[in-house]
C-alpha cells in the first residue's frame, strides 16, 4: 500500500509533510492579503466541498491561526499516497478557484507559482516505482 524511499521514511509521509507545508505557506501569503477570518471560511468551505468525495480531509482542523493536520497524521499515513495527494490536490484546486473568483485572480497570480511545483513534486512522489 505505501512505500518506503530513502532514509525509511514512507511515501505517504513524504506526501503529507509536502502538503502539510503547502498549505502553511498558502495560509501565510493569503492570510497576509485577505485577512485570517476570511481566510478561514474559505478553507473551511473547501473542506466541506471536498471532504465530500475525500473524506479524510474532514478532520482538518482550520482557525484564525492556521491549518493543523497534527491530529490526523496518524490515521492519514495508513491511506495510499495517490488518494492522500488526489485528496489534497483537489483542496489546492477548490481554493484557488475561490480565491479567483473573489479577488478575479490576484491571490491566485501570488499563490500558484509557489503551489505548482509542490503539486509536481507530489506527482513525482506518488509516482516513482
Amino acid at each position: 500500500m505505501t512505500k518506503e524511499v530513502k532514509g525509511g521514511k514512507w511515501t505517504s509521509d513524504l506526501v503529507l509533510d509536502l502538503y502539510s507545508n503547502l498549505l502553511s505557506m498558502v495560509w501565510e501569503v493569503v492570510s497576509a492579503l485577505i485577512g485570517e477570518a476570511i481566510l478561514e471560511l474559505l478553507f473551511n468551505l473547501s473542506i466541506k466541498k471536498i471532504g465530500e468525495k475525500y473524506s479524510f480531509l474532514k478532520p482538518l482542523k482550520v482557525s484564525e491561526e492556521g491549518v493543523f493536520m497534527d491530529e490526523m497524521r496518524e490515521d492519514l499515513r495508513n491511506l495510499p499516497p495517490i488518494e492522500l495527494h488526489r485528496g489534497f490536490q483537489s483542496l489546492i484546486n477548490h481554493l484557488l478557484n475561490l480565491f479567483s473568483a473573489l479577488t478575479e485572480g490576484v491571490i491566485s497570480r501570488e499563490v500558484f507559482p509557489k503551489v505548482f511545483p509542490k503539486v509536481k513534486e507530489a506527482e513525482r512522489l506518488v509516482s516513482q516505482k
